[in-house]
């Protein structure tokens, strides 16, 4: 198979990137090159240092091609996570002369719905047409939904749409980390609405359910509802803030305090049912000092530090009214590294009342032929790369963007609404 033939997505994340290299074949993905490796140059999901991060970038996506003999890549899609997003939840509608839905009728639908003024340091990164309602009744509010409405009978049509916003700073950072690592740019996807296409199955957004990839220096969201996705957000912590806790609390460094939270970190303390000491160092401590510390302390920081973090989850989510069982009937569904903490998922049950399970990968969507990789499916560090690789491209109108740029917004809503219906 030819190198063109691969599909190529670079999770950038504050402590590792992820490069995954899979071929697509009737509609099911198969991973055949992977690599993780260390990360620079990024600090809570955003690039600062475009050289370090495009070396970094360089040196995984090498590893990578080798692990599947593949010479060279092309185009990549990645993922963004800006802590300063704006998202909008938009309806367009128009009026249907003939009766008959077209595609004209489709993309005038969604021009209204995209018609919003966008600051001006500030641009559109994705923006996911959830659905389309026939003949909305202005009093009920009440119509017949539809997914592809083009030669349905109605008078009038409309779109809901999930409009994401970004900082033009932080894409123009990962516009030239890419270029600068050599490869062309196919799209740039919101990290949390990338790990949803992993985990998340489509009866699960009607019924509601709430994406939480909790990586290193940021937690992503999204929340799905009525079949389409309804909020996204970004929470400035992570996995470091966890390890930033027990270094303060036991005066250590960031190294000697993420040692004690792989090594013996647990997320409740009340599974620890017998006490021991554990040998740590201080920061001023002799290499041959001998300090210990009582594992049931260590847990109570690391419970209080995760329950801190829910607490900003769940604010984020009740103001927007989502925090409740009754909209996201599916419950929480937990990703990313920092979720990999024994008791994670019981603290958050425990804490919200919501029913809360770990992301599970749709093999129906996505596997893999690589013995070594197959274990790699499960382990949530490769959420966000797998959902870039299924994300579709209709979904995430990067490209379409750029003819934006160049003024062609009629060209840009014509092939966003071809490829998706």
């Amino acid at each position: 198979m030819a190198d063109s033939n691969f599909i190529a997505s670079v999770d950038i994340g504050s402590s590792k990137i992820v490069v995954l290299l899979a071929d697509e074949e009737d509609g099911k993905f198969t991973v055949a090159g992977y690599s993780k490796g260390d990360s620079a140059g990024v600090e809570k999901g955003v690039i600062v240092d475009i050289e370090q991060a495009s070396r970094a970038i360089k040196k995984v996506v090498k590893d990578a091609c080798l692990s599947c003999d593949i010479k060279q890549l092309l185009n990549v899609s990645t993922n963004i996570s800006d802590p300063n997003l704006t998202i909008i939840n938009r309806d367009g509608q128009t009026f249907l002369p003939t009766n008959e839905v077209s595609e004209n009728d489709a993309e005038s639908a969604i021009k209204n719905a995209c018609g919003i003024p966008t600051p001006a340091n500030k641009q559109v990164i994705n923006s996911v047409v959830n659905h389309f309602t026939l003949d909305k009744d202005p009093i009920t509010h009440q119509g017949t939904v539809v997914k592809h409405p083009v030669g349905q009978i109605a008078t009038n049509l409309e779109v809901s749409m999930h409009i994401v916003t970004v900082s033009n700073q932080c894409v123009n950072a990962i516009e030239q980390t890419i270029r600068n690592s050599d490869f062309g740019l196919n799209n740039i996807v919101l990290s949390s609405m990338a790990s949803s296409e992993t985990y998340i199955t489509q009866d699960e957004k009607y019924n509601g359910i709430c994406l939480i990839d909790i990586g290193s220096g940021v937690t992503n969201l999204s929340v799905f509802t009525q079949g389409g996705i309804t909020h996204s957000a970004v929470i400035q912590e992570g996995g470091d803030q966890i390890t930033e806790d027990i270094a303060y609390a036991f005066d250590t460094s960031f190294e000697e305090a993420e040692r004690l939270k792989i090594d013996y970190g647990c997320a409740q303390r009340k599974l620890i049912r017998q006490d021991k000491l554990v040998l740590f160092q201080q920061i001023d401590d002799p290499e041959d000092a001998e300090r210990y510390l009582s594992h049931q302390s260590l847990v109570e920081v690391i419970e209080q530090s995760y329950l801190t973090l829910f607490s900003h989850i769940t604010k984020n989510l009740k103001d927007q009214n989502l925090c409740s069982r009754t909209v996201i009937k599916s419950g929480f569904v937990l990703t990313g590294g920092a979720t990999k903490i024994v008791g994670c998922d019981e603290l958050l049950l425990s804490y919200s009342r919501i029913r809360t399970k770990f992301g599970r990968v749709n093999i129906d969507k996505i596997t893999t032929k690589k013995v070594q990789f197959e274990k790699n499916l499960k382990d949530p560090v490769y959420a966000c790369a797998l959902g870039l690789l299924l994300f579709e491209p209709n979904e995430a109108d990067f490209r379409e963007k750029q003819l934006n740029k160049q003024g062609n917004f009629l060209g840009k809503i014509k092939e966003h609404l071809s490829l998706k219906l």
